[in-house]
């Protein structure tokens, strides 16, 4: 079994295919005990995932890592090595995120957050500058997979240890790598360690934060490689199906199909009129499709403007999809704290589902066992009263079981914040059958809705165009492929129904009322011959 790398369609059981893969490893023979595979998945959920799918049916995980590129970079490589590369901390190395340094420390450090530079580039000031952050006692969220490329490529103990732990590396949504994730990911495969890489470049939509679908398609290149294409998608309707692929490609072969599944809908006027159409006609559209649970149902939106607009408008019952400053903070506390407030808020969450985003249950002590079944009972027992007094120190208090390695920084700052904010608290409450949901495009990536109402077809919204020199007649289209992949996407998480819309007036980013014309996407590659126009 060699290197492979698998592009893989929305849709296409990606998962089932990396899950049947690691499971066949581990239920062979050839690995030792003190052996495993290396699984990264793109975040903690789908990790969790993953995992789940996998360690089934008598599967042992042997010394396996499932996690996410940031957890891989920081237990496996920065904390047990980083010593033998740097020199010994005066404490324990515990992870920062950029938000929570001092603002001279942010002022160094903004290169980071602002690009990625090739790792040859780094000047040994800067890596000074990284050297004196770590000997302190912290290293930078942010800088993790720099730092445990730079510990693989400089420690010989840390090679060795890897090489002899490890016989397989699979790493899933390949198309979001950046400079170091792929960077690590060579080195890897330069142990021995045999590689296995999944992505889809249409769904490359993260260009924003430096990543690149161009990583994935170098290793389809590679001669060391072996490539396969999940191209079928078996989670959206034909008419869907063939929509989205016309829509990358003018050559590929259309399914026949006498069914209907994708239209446009063009709305006279500015985005309260398109509120007004989807008031009037979401539960015909529910009744058409057969769809009873009305959270099947999504508002796909690229911009938060668009969002807070449909927000006001729409008289369905809905709820906004957003994220808070908890969601966003890279610290895992973070991420611990926005569960533990979904499983405050949802009587049917099994605290387990949390615990095992962050270890496996097994290596916790009885005492600590006990101590979170005591503290799982003290967090479903806070009054609403009281949460912003009793939350954050029992929410601490499973921190400090589960993720002792990370100071809580910031994450309680958040958290506090949230529970002052009405709104902001609601968005961790589970979501009712009886309520649409609106979120942006971005947010949804992974996610699938039997009906997709697709927002903001029109031109300078999607895609994204700019004039020079008063040139009306030649605009550029800057942000071109990453948004013709981020409608990809949005299409595609539609299993049953997706409506594209356009409207004759839009909102500009200033808030005035311009008029608007339909998406250049709406007639690429003719596209306008898969479904049905409407006008509203």
């Amino acid at each position: 079994m060699g290197n492979t790398v698998v592009m893989a369609s929305p849709g296409s059981g990606k998962t089932f295919v990396i899950s049947e893969k690691i499971k066949k490893i581990l239920g062979d023979d050839a690995l030792l005990n003190y052996q495993g595979v290396i699984a990264i998945s793109y975040t903690r959920k789908a990790s969790g995932n993953l995992k789940r799918r996998t360690l089934v049916d008598g599967v042992y995980s042997k010394n396996s890592f499932f996690g996410t590129i940031d957890s891989f970079c920081l237990t496996q490589i920065v904390l047990p090595f980083g010593r033998f590369v740097i020199r010994h901390s005066s404490c324990d190395v515990v992870p920062v995120a950029y938000n929570d340094l001092s603002k001279e420390l942010r002022e160094s450090f903004k290169w980071i957050v602002e690009g990625h530079p090739p790792y040859e580039s780094i000047s040994k000031p800067t890596w000074k500058m990284l050297y004196d952050l770590y000997t302190e006692g912290k290293v930078m969220i942010e800088s993790l997979e720099l730092m445990a490329l730079h510990i693989i490529k400089e420690c010989p103990a840390c090679r060795k240890y890897v090489k002899a732990r490890y016989k397989y590396v699979f790493i899933d949504e390949y198309q979001d790598a950046d400079e170091y994730t792929n960077g690590i990911f060579l080195e890897l495969l330069g142990l021995g360690i045999i590689g296995n890489a999944v992505g889809d470049v249409n769904q490359s939509i993260f260009g924003f934060a430096h990543k690149s679908s161009k990583y994935l398609v170098a290793l389809e290149k590679r001669q060391d490689f072996t490539a396969f294409r999940l191209a079928r998608n078996f989670r959206c309707s034909i008419p869907i199906v063939n929509y989205s692929n016309r829509l990358m490609d003018k050559n590929c072969a259309l399914i026949d199909t006498d069914e209907e599944g994708v239209e446009l809908i063009s709305v006279d006027g500015t985005e309260e009129r398109v509120a007004s159409y989807i008031d009037k006609y979401v539960k015909e559209d529910c009744e058409k499709n057969f769809v009873t649970d009305m959270s099947e149902v999504v508002i796909l939106v690229k911009n938060k403007r668009t969002q807070e607009l449909m927000n006001q408008y729409l008289e369905t019952p809905h709820r906004v999809i957003e994220s808070t400053d908890l969601d966003a903070d890279l610290n895992p506390r973070s991420r611990l704290y926005g569960l533990l407030l979904q499983f405050y808020w949802d009587a049917s969450m099994r605290f387990m589902t949390i615990t095992d985003e962050f270890l496996d249950y097994e290596v916790l002590t009885d005492y600590e066992r006990n101590r979170l079944n005591q503290i799982k009972e003290e967090i479903r027992s806070v009054s609403i009263v009281k949460i912003e007094d009793e939350l954050p120190r029992l929410f601490n208090a499973v921190g400090d079981i589960i993720l002792p390695e990370y100071e809580e920084g910031k994450a309680k700052t958040h958290l506090e914040a949230v529970l002052a904010n009405k709104e902001m608290l609601d968005t961790y409450r589970p979501i009712s059958g009886d309520e649409v949901l609106i979120m942006t495009l971005h947010k949804a990536k992974g996610l699938e809705f039997d009906i997709v109402y697709h927002l903001n077809m029109n031109q300078w919204e999607l895609p994204y165009k700019q004039i020079v020199n008063g040139d009306f007649d030649n605009p550029l289209y800057p942000n071109w492929n990453q948004d013709l992949d981020l409608h990809y996407v949005g299409v595609t998480r539609a299993k049953k129904a997706c409506y594209l819309i356009s409207s004759s007036q839009r909102h500009n980013h200033d808030g005035n009322i311009k008029k608007s014309q339909p998406s250049e996407f709406l007639y690429l590659n003719e596209v306008e011959k898969l479904r049905h126009d409407y006008t509203f």
